[in-house]
């Protein structure tokens, strides 16, 4: 029978704002499960959250020790109210940081998927948005845009 995870809480019942940022100061990571579940986050309601499982994917860690890391995380996020809930369990190999991949701003991905919903191509968004912003490598906007026009 497995355990109960004691999870430490990085933040609670955040905005999606706040919850970027906690996220861009976190380790190199990858999103290990990801479901739709009913919402936790906002009482008495019916609708539903993203869980997410993280597991740490930081080559710093993996240098310092042939173990795999320790560390997961999880992220909770509701899809009506777009709060977020970031806790973590464990201690990563490492506590010296690592370079996590570029990632795109919210305002960055809020045009990127308008422009996915409008059915142009990754390298359309990608002469689009750098136009408008200093931008990173394609290959950022193709992650960005697959599979988000609901």
């Amino acid at each position: 029978m497995s355990r109960r995870v004691s999870w430490r809480e990085i933040a609670v019942d955040v905005d999606a704002a706040e919850g970027e940022a906690v996220v861009v100061r976190l380790k190199s990571f990858d999103i290990d499960k990801s479901q739709a579940m009913g919402c936790s986050i906002c009482p008495g309601t019916d609708h539903k959250m993203r869980y997410r499982l993280l597991d740490c994917n930081s080559k710093t860690c993996a240098e310092a020790c042939p173990v795999k890391c320790a560390w997961r995380g999880k992220m909770v996020t509701c899809l009506a109210s777009e709060h977020v809930s970031i806790s973590e369990f464990g201690a990563h190999n490492s506590a010296t940081a690592s370079h996590g991949r570029k990632k795109l701003s919210l305002t960055q991905k809020a045009l990127c998927q308008d422009l996915a919903q409008n059915h142009l191509h990754p390298m359309r968004i990608h002469h689009a948005l750098s136009r408008k912003f200093a931008t990173p490598p394609l290959k950022i906007y193709r992650r960005s845009s697959r599979f988000k026009t609901s």
